[in-house]
């Protein structure tokens, strides 16, 4: 076997022991990660506008502990408004069962099925555990906010010098390497998280009034849902549209007229923003293959649970970018995007001029020792 393809295998070996000794820690310790892991996505949406209040005068402590207040009042809002909307579901959630066993009876009934399938599958049973394990992830994860929001605080302070840090600390041949690495994980990642939010409020604030004007219960909880469930990609938009369609026919059957209208709203607003404004205003920024999307949804969902799914999207693409810059790894991070190489060079066209003009600036800075990157 010649040589490069024995150090392509025996790199390749080592990464799959590595990725399975990696994943074997995360799981362990879910608990102290995920609350970091949020923290930092939340520092790369939050930084810009710290940078903000800082251009128009404010000291950066004041503008983070500013930034921190307005983020825990609108939470603790958005979080009293959606625990009396879930309250109110709880209280009903009886009057909703027995409308399912209902019409799952009728069913059973039209199509000659025996109706001891109810009792063999456990359906109502399965549906309730499904709910309260739902709204226990939930509720784990609103209980570590108090360690979310002290990691965003230091990450929010400790930002100004992380660069300088990691130049000090890394000075040698492959500096700008790495500063072209971590630049490229804050844009892109930074760039995917912004217009996530902004798309997933736009959707939810749609079925929010939708749902109220077509009468359907709890409508802050769906738009809640809608808003959460979109940063998983595909499957959120899917499991959110049929959990909304089978609820709202509970609910009205059997006047089919305000089901229908309610379902169409959410399937043409799910269709029409995923499909046409999303991908518009995020491009190819990503270069994820869908393939790699959705098995990176299975595999963080396996390690952390619902919460990994809701963060498998920006971790993938910080493990891609790492891999394209790591030697003999190249091809895994080639693998891992669309396949689109021209708009690949493009970017790596901006980082080369970019790490060049930064180069020159820093050589022509006096007295400046530590390399610069983009």
């Amino acid at each position: 076997m010649p040589e490069r393809n024995r150090k392509n295998v025996t790199n390749a070996l080592l990464f799959i022991l590595v990725v399975i000794a990696a994943g074997s820690v995360l799981r362990m310790t879910a608990g102290i990660f995920v609350p970091f892991v949020v923290a930092l996505l939340l520092g790369f949406v939050l930084n810009p506008v710290v940078s903000y209040l800082r251009r128009i005068g404010l000291p950066r402590g004041i503008a983070v502990l500013a930034v921190l207040l307005l983020l825990i009042g609108f939470g603790a809002l958005l979080g009293l408004l959606f625990y009396t909307s879930i309250q109110s579901l709880v209280r009903r959630f009886p009057v909703y069962q027995a409308r399912f066993l209902e019409m799952l009876s009728e069913l059973i009934e039209a199509t000659n099925l025996p109706p001891a399938i109810v009792q063999e599958f456990n359906i109502t049973g399965n549906l309730s555990s499904l709910i309260f394990s739902l709204s226990g992830n939930i509720a784990g994860f609103l209980g570590n906010l108090a360690m979310v929001i002290v990691f965003v605080l230091f990450i929010l302070l400790e930002i100004p010098y992380m660069r300088a840090k990691m130049m000090s600390a890394l000075q040698g041949p492959r500096t700008d390497q790495v500063a072209r690495i971590v630049t490229a994980i804050n844009v892109q990642i930074g760039r995917y998280l912004s217009v996530k939010i902004l798309i997933s409020t736009m959707t939810a604030f749609i079925i929010y009034v939708s749902f109220s004007i077509i009468g359907v219960d709890f409508p802050f909880i769906w738009a809640i849902l809608t808003f959460l469930f979109n940063f998983v990609p595909t499957i959120g938009s899917i499991a959110i549209t049929v959990a909304s369609g089978v609820f709202v026919i509970l609910q009205f059957a059997p006047d089919w007229n305000p089901a229908l209208a309610a379902v169409v709203t959410m399937t043409v607003t799910q269709f029409l923003i995923g499909n046409i404004l999303d991908p518009k205003m995020q491009g190819d920024s990503l270069n994820l293959s869908p393939v790699v999307i959705l098995l990176s949804l299975l595999l963080w969902g396996f390690l952390w649970g619902i919460v990994g799914m809701f963060l498998a999207v920006p971790l993938t693409v910080a493990i891609k970018i790492v891999l394209e810059n790591v030697p003999g790894m190249e091809w895994i991070g080639i693998l891992m995007g669309t396949g689109n190489y021209r708009e690949r060079e493009r970017r790596a066209k901006v980082g080369d001029r970019s790490g060049r003009s930064s180069r020159a600036s820093s050589e022509n800075a006096a007295g400046s020792k530590l390399p610069t990157g983009v």
